[in-house]
């Protein structure tokens, strides 16, 4: 039995196809089993990045951000019902992860630096409706909604980085603040594994699922492509592929 996403439902599944989908999943994404547990590795990474960027971690917050006794972060499995074929959506539990704490600090201290426009966000069905009335929309006018498939796992991490340089240049922060910032930003999003059925797992590509920070990271990042791929004054949006997104940014 396990849960159904965007449901409350419970989902009866065999244990065979349940770990079928799972092997789709790591497939579509590139994820590849790795032979070593990197845990240790990765906290003897994060003490190191905490003592070094003195300008974004004061001294008497080391001890805090220190998971004491870390361990890979879990992974669960939610069944998608309303989607054909009803894949997976994994929901990674992070607590544990060596990264987590360093992570739910730098996530607050980015949300402090950071002015990121929202130029295209909105925040309820409501506004989008208040919108709506003052667009004459003609007969040949289409109305579409665009998902990104399994987005944490796609996000480029040189992009991400490379976006909030320019979100953090633009609101004239500090060069060695931001340096700082972006040394321990990559080894936070680098550190994107999990553990499932007592195996670890690593993308080739791609934010780490369940860390504090990522939403803010994906946030950072979308509305940098969108700030360089839509014209403001006509709304209209310039071609362009993932590829592209991928390579450049």
């Amino acid at each position: 039995m396990i849960k159904s996403d965007k449901s409350k439902a419970i989902v009866l599944i065999q244990i065979e196809d349940q770990n079928k989908k799972f092997k789709q999943f790591i497939l579509d994404n590139d994820i590849q089993q790795v032979s070593k547990d990197p845990t240790g590795k990765y906290q003897k990474m994060i003490q190191q990045k905490i003592k070094k960027n003195t300008l974004i971690i004061e001294r008497q917050q080391h001890k805090y951000l220190t998971n004491i006794k870390p361990a890979p972060p879990k992974l669960n499995i939610h069944i998608k019902t309303h989607k054909h074929k009803q894949p997976i959506r994994p929901a990674i539990n992070n607590t544990q992860a060596p990264a987590y704490k360093l992570a739910k600090h730098m996530n607050k201290k980015l949300q402090q630096l950071l002015n990121l426009p929202n130029t295209y966000n909105t925040k309820n069905t409501q506004e989008i409706a208040e919108d709506l009335r003052s667009i004459r929309i003609k007969e040949t006018n289409r109305v579409i909604t665009l998902d990104i498939n399994d987005l944490y796992v796609n996000l480029p991490i040189n992009g991400i980085l490379n976006a909030t340089k320019h979100w953090l240049q633009m609101n004239n922060n500090e060069g060695t603040t931001i340096t700082q910032i972006l040394n321990v930003t990559k080894t936070i999003l680098e550190q994107n594994y999990f553990q499932y059925n007592e195996a670890i797992f690593k993308t080739k590509k791609g934010i780490a699922m369940g860390s504090p920070i990522s939403g803010t990271m994906a946030e950072v990042y979308l509305q940098y492509v969108e700030s360089t791929h839509i014209n403001n004054g006509g709304r209209q949006w310039r071609s362009v592929s993932i590829k592209d997104m991928w390579m450049t940014y």
